[in-house]
């Protein structure tokens, strides 16, 4: 037999209190007699007046005193273990996922009580059992490892914080599945609200499940029409019951519409808001009132101004080029073989135009330009060629992180760098020296990138470093928007692009925090908060021009699909308790009913 608790053995201290009750004695009622031949009797009732007395046997009282025992024992929470069974190590894996947010009863959560059962049951287990335990949700994370201090364990269990992400306790128990083999024998114990498979590990699920009332928007996006915004938010009720809630429609915190919607259990609908005139950044959508789970009572989008960059590729073929163009967002490639006809696509006026050995007779006089390997005299004069030599890239804004870089290459044309370029690649040569092969710059409102050299008769494309230098160079040439992306789940990266020639980039949280980036071209991964996020390249973070991205709670976590209480695994198994085999409260607090009953009997035959 094992107790959870110890603190309720300071109640004995009551025990005299009770005893001292049963010295004590009320003074005797005055009485007149007829006759002194009752003075014996009035002599003892005299005696019966003095405030002590020794203390005579009276079962009333020792019922009590057995009652108030057992109460205490009660309060100490007995259970008998399974004895036939011996653990060496315990495993807990406790699911912190989005949906352990909801309410379970009053204001606990169901991760609080996952943690209260979590808890008691460490503090049942034998000394000297080696204890584990690991939070899960869209990863499983040890918390500890191979531990027999008890305090220790459930300090860390408590310690265990809840996330937004979209999981389960999945992520846990496969790294169980991992790290078994290294205990003979190993019991998981796995606190969750949703069904996970136990195949192939010895344990059980304790399910922390409570079907509690929830409304949440699944999602919130828009569109252009004539000028203005068509938005739709889908609204979806997880509950049991018909409800009716009103969706308000905020942008950039000004309401913008208000609509009342009205659910049957479990049933979805699309609120539109049509014809919305706005052109600010931020579109929000809110639930009025609060549920079991408000994380999912709110839905960010982003209006983007970023327009889709052009680009049109002049090549015989050139794989290389079309490769690393495709590695890049936001940009729609339009290629031709026919230079002839250039003509007829520079009405389409494209951002970019890439030459790669040809060159048109009218050169583009809008969009930048690239050029590979193709003369243009009216653009820059060519100092001689060289038929092999070592290209270095150098430290300028295009060639950021491959400074140094080298490759070899075959015919070379050599370029006096013209006086509105930087040359970012030189070649060192025995007789001439080091001299320019490659140069960019900004003529007459068109920024030009040269280089002085086939790309099939080089080692460029086979560096590592190329699609970084390509990347660096249309970002250069083009905007197209530091992000790739505007709305996200909790917990995905968001991948930035900034300008290689700007400051650091940084990203403000919802919360007004600020997180300086560590390179320009990153994925920001920090996104553990619902809310808007803006990044920039600008000095004034908060003031300065930025770029919007919103991160939702995971609708998938909103509502239960696979309950523990449905599980159809016959290798799983499902409790509601991880205390005890058996627990002996509920007997103990029978045979507490069972005494007072007599202690009344006793007391009206007295």
């Amino acid at each position: 037999m094992k107790v959870l608790y110890l603190w309720p053995l300071a109640l004995l201290a009551l025990v005299p209190v009770i005893i001292f009750m049963y010295l004590l004695k009320q003074k005797a009622d005055k009485k007149e007699v007829p006759s002194l031949f009752l003075w014996r009797e009035t002599y003892h009732n005299i005696e019966a007046n003095t405030p002590w007395e020794k203390l005579k046997k009276n079962w009333l009282m020792i019922l009590q005193i057995i009652l108030f025992l057992i109460l205490i024992f009660a309060l100490m929470s007995p259970y008998l273990k399974n004895l036939g069974k011996s653990n060496q190590h315990v495993v807990v894996v406790i699911d912190n996922s989005g949906s352990m947010n909801a309410v379970y009863e009053g204001e606990k959560t169901r991760l609080d009580k996952a943690v209260t059962e979590a808890t008691d049951y460490v503090k049942g287990l034998r000394n000297g059992t080696g204890i584990s335990v690991i939070a899960s949700s869209d990863e499983a994370t040890l918390v500890v490892t191979s531990t027999e201090d008890k305090d220790e364990a459930i300090d860390k269990i408590k310690a265990i914080q809840p996330t937004l992400n979209a999981g389960s306790a999945y992520a846990g128990v496969e790294m169980v599945k991992t790290m078994q083999s290294q205990w003979p024998a190993v019991t998981t114990v796995c606190f969750t609200d949703s069904n996970v498979s136990m195949d192939d590990v010895d344990g059980y699920i304790v399910d922390v499940y409570k079907q509690k009332e929830n409304v949440g928007i699944d999602y919130l996006s828009h569109g252009d029409s004539s000028g203005k915004l068509v938005i739709l938010a889908k609204v979806t009720n997880y509950g049991e019951k018909d409800t009716a809630r009103q969706v308000t429609l905020y942008g950039d915190d000004q309401i913008l519409s208000e609509q009342s919607v009205s659910f049957g259990p479990n049933e979805s609908k699309i609120v539109y808001f049509d014809k919305v005139n706005f052109k600010g950044n931020v579109l929000r959508a809110e639930l009025n009132g609060s549920d079991s789970l408000n994380d999912d009572n709110v839905s960010y989008d982003i209006v983007s101004e970023h327009k889709q960059v052009k680009v049109l590729l002049m090549t015989e073929k050139n794989a290389y080029i079309e490769k690393a163009l495709e590695l890049m967002e936001g940009i729609s490639v339009t290629k031709s073989n026919d230079i002839a006809s250039f003509d007829s696509f520079v009405s389409q006026d494209f951002d970019l135009y890439i030459f790669d050995c040809m060159m048109p007779e009218n050169f583009p006089q809008r969009g930048n330009v690239v050029i590979f390997d193709a003369p243009n005299p009216n653009l820059y004069t060519e100092k001689g060629s060289l038929d092999y030599a070592l290209v270095q890239a150098k430290s300028t804004s295009i060639t950021q992180y491959i400074e140094g870089m080298d490759f070899g290459a075959g015919y070379l044309r050599v370029f006096q760098t013209p006086t509105w370029a930087e040359s970012f690649l030189a070649a060192d040569t025995e007789d001439a020296g080091v001299v320019d092969v490659g140069f960019y710059g900004d003529y007459n409102g068109q920024k030009i990138t040269v280089f002085g050299f086939d790309l099939h008769n080089s080692e460029l494309p086979l560096k590592m470093e190329f699609p970084l230098l390509m990347y660096n160079i249309v970002n250069d040439n083009v905007a197209t928007g530091m992000l790739t992306q505007n709305v996200v789940s909790i917990g995905d990266g968001v991948q930035v692009n900034a300008k290689a020639d700007g400051g650091l980039p940084a990203v403000v949280k919802p919360d007004k925090t600020e997180v300086e980036l560590s390179d320009y071209r990153i994925v920001f991964t920090n996104t553990d908060a619902v809310g808007v996020y803006a990044v920039t390249q600008s000095e004034d973070r908060f003031n300065g021009e930025r770029e919007y991205f919103a991160v939702n709670f995971p609708s998938q976590e909103s509502g239960a699909e696979a309950l523990p209480s449905a599980n159809s695994d016959e290798n799983t198994d499902v409790k509601k308790s991880a205390t005890a085999d058996l627990d002996l409260k509920n007997i103990i607090i029978a045979a507490i009913l069972l005494l007072l009953a007599v202690e009344w009997i006793a007391y009206l035959r007295k």
